[in-house]
């Protein structure tokens, strides 16, 4: 969307009050209303210019603001939230990722048996990852109070990120640190669906604003709309596609989820459907339901020029990752439905200093997405050789 320039720049306005200035001293001496004509290059005179010129600039600075902030299509933060506020909308706030944790017996009594007594594990446990690839460590604090059955090998505890927000939304396999010991317990891991509650990060801008108009065409009658307005109410969902072109026949409407996490929990689902139920138009059949999940592998070579190697990799596989697992704001994560094109990938890859070249494995080309679908990364390579320029 277009905006109207209404500021001007601090030396437009000086210039134009000098102009003004030295078109009218003449005739402003002549009435009286100055003294002499004004030196305007220095003294006196120059000065209370310059601090006027620079009162006025302030001001054109806060009429841009104002007449952008007005319109809600361009405003953000605080000025977005009071726009909202006007159609009974909120900006959704960051939660804490929880779900299960595997607490494994330790090794010399794993074998069963009457070695392998009842061991306490007591709330507050914190388990948690390693550092990913931007150094970052995770934690997850146990809920309450849990018992590794005699006999048995291992037991799932409930467990919440300390940190609020989607990055928190381990993958299956990443939390494999006990911080604080429990005697008895040898290892801790989150296996696939571990999660119950998808962590999310605060609602962005752009999300708020598409929450904004999808409420005004609901409003309107459009009922994709308010399906959509609907699902993305619920804390934790991140985007939602509508089918309403009949997919299991006459009167049937999918309402496909994306959460925080990608894939999104059970429980996630079940608010959906509760938010939905009261926008059910007569005879539709609703379905709400996860994105088809479409596995992609990504392996690559990086040709470098200059930096540092291992660093140059790390920081390829955490813009890969977070393509695809949507846990960095800055980064424009693939949605339902969004083909993986390979120089989408690229881009912000060649763009990190030294990289001069990427040589592909996988995908062979673009990766085509169905309009339910949703890509997920399967697995990632990525390996440096050096290069010299030709």
């Amino acid at each position: 969307m277009s905006t109207l320039r209404l500021s001007k720049s601090l030396e437009q306005i000086r210039a134009e009050l000098y102009a003004r200035m030295e078109a009218v001293q003449d005739e402003y001496a002549a009435q009286g209303w100055l003294p002499q004509r004004l030196n305007l290059n220095k003294g006196i005179a120059r000065g209370l210019i310059e601090l006027f010129a620079w009162g006025l600039w302030q001001l054109y600075q806060l009429l841009e603001q104002v007449f952008q902030q007005a319109v809600p299509a361009n405003a953000t933060g605080d000025f977005l939230d009071l726009h909202a506020e006007q159609i009974e909308l909120a900006r959704k706030q960051a939660t804490q990722a929880r779900g299960t944790v595997t607490f494994h017996r330790a090794a010399t009594s794993a074998s069963g048996g009457t070695d392998t007594p009842n061991v306490r594990i007591p709330a507050g446990r914190i388990v948690r990852t390693l550092p990913d690839g931007r150094g970052i460590v995770y934690r997850y604090v146990t809920e309450a109070d849990a018992v590794l059955p005699a006999g048995a090998g291992a037991v799932a505890v409930m467990a919440r990120a300390e940190e609020y927000g989607a990055a928190a939304n381990a993958a299956p396999g990443q939390i494999v640190e006990l911080a604080t010991p429990v005697p008895g317990i040898g290892a801790v891991s989150n296996a696939a669906g571990w999660l119950a509650e998808e962590g999310a990060d605060a609602e962005s801008d752009s999300l708020l604003r598409r929450r904004y108009a999808l409420a005004w065409q609901a409003r309107a009658g459009i009922t994709s709309a308010a399906y959509k307005a609907a699902a993305l109410s619920v804390t934790g969902v991140v985007d939602v596609y509508v089918d309403d072109q009949h997919p299991r026949g006459e009167g049937t409407v999918d309402v496909v989820v994306k959460g925080a996490a990608g894939q999104p929990t059970e429980q996630l689902l079940q608010a959906v459907r509760a938010a939905i139920a009261t926008q059910i138009r007569i005879n539709h059949d609703v379905v709400v339901k996860a994105p088809t999940p479409v596995g992609v592998d990504v392996a690559m070579e990086l040709e470098l020029l200059s930096g540092d190697a291992d660093a140059t990799v790390l920081a390829a596989r955490v813009w890969v990752e977070a393509l695809f697992k949507g846990d960095q704001p800055e980064v424009p994560a693939f949605g339902i439905g969004h083909d993986v094109v390979r120089d989408r990938m690229a881009a912000g890859i060649v763009s990190i200093a030294g990289v001069k070249r990427i040589g592909w494995a996988s995908p062979v080309g673009d990766v085509d997405i169905p309009a339910d679908g949703l890509a997920t990364l399967t697995s990632l390579t990525v390996t440096a050789r050096w290069v010299t320029e030709a």
